[in-house]
């Protein structure tokens, strides 16, 4: 049998119906009077003692059928929720236990109408105006709270789905870097481990990248300081005035009478100086990255 979904029967969700529903119905009980209590016996020995009037008589009985159908609706659901821990409720399994409820109540509202009214109608008959009113009076803020409830189940995984759609743009993002032209225009997207190096070309940069194991390069017009700024917070780090390099990438640490360069083991890419000004900094992201793998 299929499953009822758990958030119709979770605590809070039931909780919130035990409160609602006896709250419909007492306004709705108080304003329509579906099961004739106007109808009081004021003579019974049940009612003289009490010396007040019929309006407040029926509000009183009013009050407290819908408590005790309040109560039975609470041990229900307490119930249910010992039963839930234990076992899946099927659909058929909740509709029975809900009619079971309208039931119980059908049965209180039965004998209320046999002790404090007045009436020539069998039990019987009571009983049967007593089940297709209760339940006809239920439907209704039952049907309200299994909308309210798929609506909010609605809005809550529509939330979640939004979440998780903003992970992935993040994480899309972490894993490509974007480079961008002088005017705010993308020119290239390439994931981050194929990114090589950038380099300075007068009021162009050279990005070079790997595509299918081979490097490539493009040119885009821009600054190097702007596109070092973009990606300041990454492992593609400024070693000289006119490069800049992907840490990821260097296998070699090279220092010559001319300087420092390293290399990144791929042919076709050319070395890349190191810089004295940059030679601290880039020590740190090669101890930093080798500590990390």
């Amino acid at each position: 049998m299929t499953p009822i979904p758990q958030f119709i029967y979770n605590r809070s969700n039931q909780l919130a119906m035990i409160i609602f529903v006896p709250i419909f119905a007492l306004l709705f009980i108080s304003i329509y009077s579906p099961f004739d209590f106007d109808r009081i016996d004021t003579d019974t020995r049940f009612l003289a003692w009490l010396n007040i009037s019929r309006e407040l008589v029926v509000q009183l009985i009013t009050i407290f059928l819908i408590l005790i159908g309040m109560a039975v609706a609470a041990i229900s659901r307490w119930l249910m929720n010992i039963h839930t821990r234990r076992h899946t409720m099927s659909y058929v399994t909740y509709i029975s236990w809900i009619a079971c409820e309208i039931l119980a109540m059908s049965v209180i509202f039965t004998l209320a109408a046999v002790l404090f009214t007045e009436t020539e109608k069998g039990v019987i008959t009571l009983f049967r105006n007593s089940l297709v009113k209760t339940f006809l009076i239920l439907l209704i803020p039952y049907t309200m709270c299994y909308i309210y409830f798929i609506w909010q189940e609605r809005v809550a995984q529509l939330r979640l789905l939004r979440e998780r759609i903003a992970e992935d743009e993040t994480a899309l993002q972490a894993a490509y870097v974007q480079i961008y032209d002088e005017k705010g225009e993308m020119r290239l997207s390439v994931r981050r481990e194929n990114l090589l190096l950038i380099e300075s070309a007068d009021n162009y940069i050279c990005v070079w990248y790997k595509n299918n194991n081979m490097p490539k390069k493009v040119l885009v017009r821009n600054r190097l300081k702007q596109v070092a700024e973009q990606l300041a917070s990454t492992h593609i780090q400024r070693c000289h005035r006119s490069y800049l390099v992907n840490i990821d990438h260097i296998k070699v640490l090279r220092r010559e009478k001319e300087g420092v360069f390293v290399e990144l083991g791929i042919e076709g890419v050319p070395d890349v100086p190191i810089s004295k000004t940059y030679s601290d900094s880039i020590q740190k992201w090669l101890t930093a990255s080798s500590a990390e793998a």
